[in-house]
Formats: structure tokens, sequence, C-alpha cells
């Protein structure tokens, strides 16, 4: 996404009356562009059909907020190593995280 708001930057210097100013505040993230003169909702049908769920990575943040109940994991203690690359405090007890 740097590459695409430097080139709207330039774009939008050289331009400045052009609608796509209202789209600039909205690009941050990860975030993908589809360029089309076809069916909006075809499209968007088709996208939707290949989202796929991905792991938590460190530092994101979640859309909703997330409540992990403390207890038991059913994990074994090998797996601690997962719970610390995301910042999460562990403790072993009878075998289990």
């Amino acid at each position: 996404n740097t590459t695409i708001r430097r080139v709207l930057r330039d774009y939008l210097m050289k331009n400045p009356k052009s609608p796509l100013r209202a789209i600039v505040d909205y690009i941050e993230g990860n975030i993908g562009f589809i360029f089309t003169n076809g069916d909006v909702g075809k499209i968007r049908e088709k996208v939707e059909a290949f989202e796929v769920p991905a792991p938590a990575r460190v530092g994101s943040v979640a859309p909703a907020d997330v409540f992990i109940e403390p207890g038991p994991t059913g994990c074994d203690p090998g797996q601690t190593s997962w719970f610390q690359a995301l910042n999460i405090p562990t403790k072993i007890n009878r075998g289990q995280v």
C-alpha cells in the first residue's frame, strides 16, 4: 500500500481536483483494489467466495474484542511457544497449558 499511496499522492499533486482524493483517507492497512467496468455484485460474490481465515499475527488488531477464559487449553506443555509469540502469559498445570 505504500506504493499505492505514493502514486496517488503524486497523481493528486498534479490533479488536485480529482475525485480520487476522497479515497486516500481510507487506504490504511493491507487492502486490495479491484477495478472493473462489470457488475460489482458479481465481483463481490467471487471475492467473498475466496476469503479464507488466517492465523493472528503478532501486533495485529482484532476487528472485534476477543476474550479467552482462564483455564486449561488442552495443549501440551511443548506448545507454550505459540502463546509466547502472541505475548500471552501461560502456566503449566497437571501437564496442560
